[in-house]
C-alpha cells in the first residue's frame, strides 16, 4: 500500500507532536518492509531518508492557519489522488473535507479543549469545537496515546471506544543516565547558569501545567530552609503572562530556561536531583518519560495519562496538594537509599514504552486496510 503521512509540523520546534512525528519518520523504516511511504512537507526541511517519497510543499504568504487549511483541503486531494495513496497519516486531527478514495488514519493526543476550557481561550476553543468533530468523523481509524485519552476522547466526541486505538509514545534513545566527568558537569552548569543541585520541570510553562503550583512548592521549601533551586524548561505558553512577575520575583531560586536542545536537555536531565510535573492534565506526559529513561525520581500528579506513564516508580499526588509534593521532594533528598532504588525502577518503567511497540501496532493499523 502506499501511505502519506502529514509531515508538516517538523518546520516547527522539535518536541511535542513534532518530536512525536520526527521519531515515526526515523523508526518507521526499521519496523515497515513492505508499504510505500510518501512525505508530505516544506521544502526546507531536509529530506533525510531515501525509505521515503518527498512531496514538497512550498511556502506560502498566506497566514499559515489559513494557508495550511487550504492546503488540506483542496491541494493535499489532488496530491493523494495523483500518487494513489492508499491511507492518508496524520499526527494533527485535521483531514481533507472533500469526498476521498483513500482511508484517513488520525491521531488525536487529547481533548483538552473540552476537559481543560478554563486553559484555553475562547476563540481557539471555537477553533477546535468546529474543526475536529467532522476530523474524527471522516477518520477511518483514530490513534490516541494513552488510556485516559481515549476514555476523554470518546466521551468528549462521542465516539465508539472500540473505534479508538490506545499506543503508548516512547522517549528518544538520547534520553539516557550520562556519567560526566567534573569537567563535563561543570561546563553544563556554566553554560546555562546552573545551580549544583537543582529539581527540573520540562514542558510548555503555561497554566494546565500547574506552574503556579511549583512556585508554591519552592516557597514551602524555601520556608522550611532547603536549599534547593527549581529549572523550568520550556517556552511561554497560555496563561504564562500571570505567572511570569512571580517567577521574576523568587529568580534567586527558581531558573527559566526556553530554547534548548535536545542534546543539552539530556545533560539537563542528568544534572537534575528529582524531576517536577505537578501538571493539571496530560494526554500522556512524555517529559516525565524522559526523566525516568535518564534515571531520575519523579513527583508528580495522579490524573490523567501520568499514573499511565509513571506507574508505582515515581510519587503521585493531587496537583493541588503542595504540601505532599513538598513532602517527597524533602523525602527523596533527605534518603540516598529510596532516592537510589527509585532510579532504579525509573529506568526499568521506562524501558517499557518503546518504538518497537508503538509502531508495529500502527503498521498493523495501516495493514488492516488492505
Amino acid at each position: 500500500m502506499k501511505i502519506g503521512i502529514d509531515a508538516r509540523l517538523l518546520s516547527t520546534p522539535i518536541r511535542g507532536i513534532a518530536s512525536y512525528l520526527a521519531n515515526l519518520i526515523k523508526f518507521i523504516p526499521q519496523y515497515d518492509k513492505e508499504n510505500e511511504y510518501f512525505i508530505f512537507q516544506y521544502e526546507d526541511v531536509p529530506r533525510e531518508n531515501n525509505y521515503y517519497k518527498y512531496i514538497s510543499i512550498k511556502k506560502n504568504r498566506l497566514p499559515r492557519q489559513l494557508f495550511e487549511h487550504y492546503w488540506i483541503n483542496f491541494t493535499l486531494p489532488k496530491l493523494l489522488r495523483n500518487n494513489k495513496i492508499d491511507i492518508f497519516f496524520t499526527p494533527y486531527i485535521f483531514v481533507p473535507f472533500f469526498k476521498r478514495d483513500w482511508k484517513n488514519v488520525t491521531v488525536v493526543a487529547d481533548a483538552l479543549t473540552k476537559t481543560c476550557k478554563e486553559y484555553y481561550s475562547f476563540h481557539y476553543r471555537t477553533y477546535m469545537n468546529i474543526l475536529v468533530p467532522p476530523s474524527i468523523k471522516r477518520s477511518d481509524a483514530i490513534i490516541t496515546i494513552s488510556q485516559s485519552a481515549k476514555n476523554d476522547i470518546s466521551k468528549s466526541y462521542e465516539v465508539n471506544p472500540n473505534f479508538i486505538q490506545v499506543n503508548y509514545l516512547w522517549a528518544d534513545d538520547i534520553f539516557q543516565p550520562i556519567l560526566m566527568t567534573k569537567d563535563e558537569k561543570e561546563k553544563i552548569l556554566k553554560k546555562f547558569n546552573l545551580p549544583e543541585k537543582f529539581i527540573l520541570f520540562v514542558s510548555v510553562l503555561e497554566e494546565r501545567k500547574n506552574i503556579d503550583g511549583i512556585i508554591k512548592v519552592s516557597d514551602i521549601l524555601n520556608s522550611k530552609g532547603i536549599d534547593v533551586k527549581f529549572v523550568l524548561v520550556g517556552r511561554e505558553g497560555f496563561g504564562f503572562n500571570k505567572i511570569a512577575s512571580e517567577i521574576e520575583k523568587r529568580k534567586n531560586h527558581i531558573i527559566h530556561l526556553k530554547g534548548i536542545s535536545s542534546e543539552d536537555l539530556v545533560f539537563i536531565y542528568n544534572l537534575a536531583e528529582i524531576f517536577f510535573f505537578p501538571s493539571h492534565y496530560e494526554g500522556f506526559g512524555l517529559p516525565p518519560l524522559e526523566a525516568m529513561k535518564c534515571g531520575i525520581p519523579v513527583v508528580a500528579s495522579d490524573n490523567s495519562a501520568l499514573p499511565e506513564v509513571v506507574g508505582n516508580t515515581g510519587f503521585l499526588g493531587n496537583s493541588n496538594d503542595y504540601e505532599f509534593f513538598s513532602n517527597c521532594i524533602i523525602k527523596l533528598l533527605d534518603d540516598n537509599d529510596l532516592y537510589e532504588k527509585m532510579k532504579v525502577k525509573s529506568i526499568h518503567q521506562a524501558s517499557k514504552f518503546t518504538p518497537e511497540e508503538h509502531i508495529t501496532k500502527m503498521v498493523n493499523i495501516f495493514n488492516s486496510f488492505s
